[in-house]
């Protein structure tokens, strides 16, 4: 190996190399990376710690409590993927460092116009781009995928809270005509025999679509490669997420109709629908995966 061919690329970049040539494997070298990666997105989270308190805030919400989780998972998918950047040594990226200053610039300005979501959106965007400054293009283009995961870090998604109940009220009086409830629609709320429901902000989807996305990135990131079939994996999960949402809200007021449930706290059913949604597209992924190593 000829240690001339590297200089010039970061001191931990030959950190790495040496890892190679003292016997300790090509996986050490990824490892190197990867904790060094840790170490720098650690003192940017530290540098705008105002930002990532708002943030935190945010995930309390639990339409957003999935936020807490997105970081380590991150970081999950990039170990996972060490594999891939055998043989590939991180080299210091010009493009990547422009894009990383661009972004803190842009985060100080929203810092100072006390814009949060300006501040989230740059902070977020500012992790990826700190991987491409110090690691280059090559490890960059490979680690991508993974690192869109950080996009559901951010409180997105309210924007589309008043389609998903728009859906989900034509759904419910499509679905309770069909089996004989009689009722009448006036607006988000549904009014049966055995009562008066509101298909409220909170019951539209939103809390069981973003944390089922996540979840569905994560798994697309681990066992498809193809872009075009992780996009259509992505798609599917959404409409049946959105479907199972339907369903959930229908279960609920049928089972009250008939009898079999009373009261409206119907938690543990909204789980079960949910559990039950999550493990059916899982088995759908597999299935997807067996195809592709045919």
């Amino acid at each position: 190996m000829n240690i001339s061919e590297y200089h010039g690329q970061a001191d931990w970049g030959r950190t790495a190399i040496r890892c190679l040539q003292s016997g300790k494997g090509l996986l050490s070298a990824s490892g190197t990376v990867l904790a060094t990666i840790s170490l720098a997105w650690t003192i940017v989270l530290f540098l705008c710690w105002p930002t990532v308190q708002t943030l935190v805030d945010a995930w309390t919400a639990r339409t957003f409590r999935h936020g807490f989780l997105i970081l380590p998972a991150t970081i999950y998918l990039l170990w996972m993927y060490r594999e891939r950047l055998i043989g590939i040594f991180p080299a210091r990226s010009a493009l990547g460092a422009s894009i990383f200053t661009l972004l803190a610039w842009s985060w100080w300005e929203g810092y100072t116009e006390e814009d949060v979501f300006w501040q989230q959106v740059s902070l977020v965007a500012m992790l990826p781009a700190l991987l491409w400054t110090l690691c280059g293009t090559a490890i960059f283009r490979i680690l991508c995928f993974p690192l869109g995961l950080l996009v559901f870090a951010l409180p997105i998604g309210t924007a589309v809270e008043g389609w998903l109940q728009d859906f989900t009220t034509a759904f419910l009086e499509v679905t309770l005509n069909a089996v004989g409830v009689p009722l009448l629609r006036e607006g988000y709320f549904i009014s049966i025999p055995s009562g008066r429901w509101e298909v409220a902000t909170d019951c539209a989807g939103l809390r069981y679509v973003l944390p089922g996305l996540a979840l569905a990135y994560m798994y697309a990131a681990m066992v498809y490669s193809q872009t075009l079939r992780r996009v259509a994996f992505l798609i599917l999960c959404g409409v049946l997420l959105i479907l199972a949402n339907g369903v959930r809200a229908f279960g609920i007021i049928f089972f009250d109709f008939v009898g079999l449930a009373e009261g409206t706290d119907h938690r543990m059913f909204s789980y079960l629908v949910y559990g039950i949604t999550i493990v059916f597209l899982g088995w759908i992924g597999t299935t997807w995966a067996e195809e592709a190593t045919e």
